[in-house]
């Protein structure tokens, strides 16, 4: 059998005809569609010109495909990372403080990640649009989301130690500059850390700000 004979033969045969021009035509479109889709969101994280302008266009199909992701975790820059601090009093006056994630206590590494993408998720939330871009880092007040998922925190703390009242901070990791590196600063040096608390909140739903605590526990 030559080979115009096997193309005769081939156009015959029954699945010769599921892919018509048409159909591969809107198969490849979706592919180039797609393709391009998967580097909206990194291009997005830190903002530019085209992941600005293409977010709002594929926004629907990559939230409901699960393509919001940046893939930047580990470079060129993978940023800084965020801890919560928290500190639990209990009912009868004794303290419960840790941090999560925790090398130590999340373990294995997945359960560790999962505990990553908590405090994480808070940082990565949008601030509201009034607040005034000249306010430190340290000191920006939460917005309605943020207070919203840091309540939910704040909560499951307060029940799993059986607590009267927690204080939650952010922590932020800093990275160092190779040049501070070559110099010999350590990765845990305490001029990388930057703390942004979070506000107290009791057993009642009740929510104090960080800079009302920070008063009354001075005047005690």
């Amino acid at each position: 059998m030559d080979h115009r004979q096997a193309q005769i033969s081939a156009e015959k045969s029954p699945g010769a005809k599921l892919w018509g021009p048409k159909a591969k035509i809107a198969v490849s479109l979706f592919l180039a569609w797609h393709l391009l889709g998967l580097l909206v969101w990194p291009l997005s994280v830190p903002q530019s010109i085209l992941g600005d302008a293409l977010r709002p266009i594929y926004r629907p199909y990559l939230e409901a495909a699960y393509l919001t992701h940046g893939y930047k975790f580990f470079g060129p820059d993978p940023g800084p990372s965020h801890l919560i601090r928290y500190d639990v009093e209990r009912i009868d006056g004794s303290h419960v403080q840790g941090v999560f994630p925790d090398r130590k206590e999340h373990w294995p590494r997945l359960y560790y990640h999962r505990h990553f993408m908590l405090s994480e998720f808070v940082h990565s939330m949008p601030p509201d649009d009034s607040l005034d871009p000249r306010i430190p880092w340290e000191r920006r007040a939460m917005s309605a989301a943020e207070k919203t998922y840091v309540r939910s925190y704040a909560d499951h703390l307060l029940a799993a130690n059986n607590g009267r009242s927690v204080s939650l901070e952010l922590v932020e990791h800093l990275i160092p500059e190779p040049g501070d590196v070559l110099r010999g600063m350590r990765l845990d040096d305490k001029r990388l850390y930057r703390v942004r608390p979070l506000g107290t909140f009791d057993k009642d739903g009740a929510a104090t700000s960080a800079q009302q605590a920070k008063r009354e526990k001075t005047s005690l």
